[in-house]
C-alpha cells in the first residue's frame, strides 16, 4: 500500500468542505436575514397593536367621560328639583303647623265655651279618693 500525504488529501478534503463551508456560509445568511425580517414584523406588530389599544381606550374614555358630565348633570338637576321640592315640603309643614295650632285653639275655645274640656266629676272623685287613701 502506498502512504498518501497530507498534500495528496488536500485537494479531496477541499472538495469536500469548501461546498459544506459554503453551505453553512449562505444558511447563516439566509437565517440572519430571516431573524431581520421576523424582528421587523415583530416591532411593526407591536406597534400597530399599541396605536390600536391606545385608540381604543381613548375612545372608551372619552365616551365614558362623555357620559360622566352627563349623569353629573342630570345629578344635580334632580338635586335642585329635590331641594324645591324640600322647600315646598318645609313650607306646607310650616303651613300645616299653623294651621293645627289655629284648629287646637278654636278647639280650646270650643271646648271651653261647652265645658267639654273639664273632667267628668265621677273621675275627680275616684281621683281624690284614691289619693286620700
Amino acid at each position: 500500500m502506498d502512504t498518501v500525504t497530507l498534500t495528496d488529501l488536500g485537494p479531496i478534503i477541499a472538495a469536500v468542505l469548501g461546498p459544506v463551508l459554503g453551505f453553512v456560509v449562505v444558511s447563516m445568511r439566509y437565517q440572519h436575514q430571516d431573524s431581520v425580517k421576523t424582528r421587523d414584523l415583530i416591532s411593526n406588530s407591536e406597534k400597530e397593536t399599541r396605536e390600536w389599544v391606545t385608540t381604543q381606550v381613548e375612545g372608551a374614555f372619552n365616551k365614558l367621560s362623555a357620559e360622566l358630565a352627563e349623569h353629573k348633570q342630570d345629578t344635580r338637576e334632580n338635586f335642585k328639583e329635590v331641594r324645591g321640592d324640600l322647600k315646598e315640603v318645609r313650607g306646607d309643614l310650616k303651613e300645616l303647623n299653623r294651621d293645627l295650632g289655629d284648629a287646637r285653639e278654636r278647639l280650646a275655645r270650643i271646648e271651653g265655651h261647652l265645658g267639654a274640656g273639664k273632667a267628668p266629676p265621677s273621675e275627680d272623685s275616684d281621683e281624690q279618693a284614691s289619693n286620700a287613701a
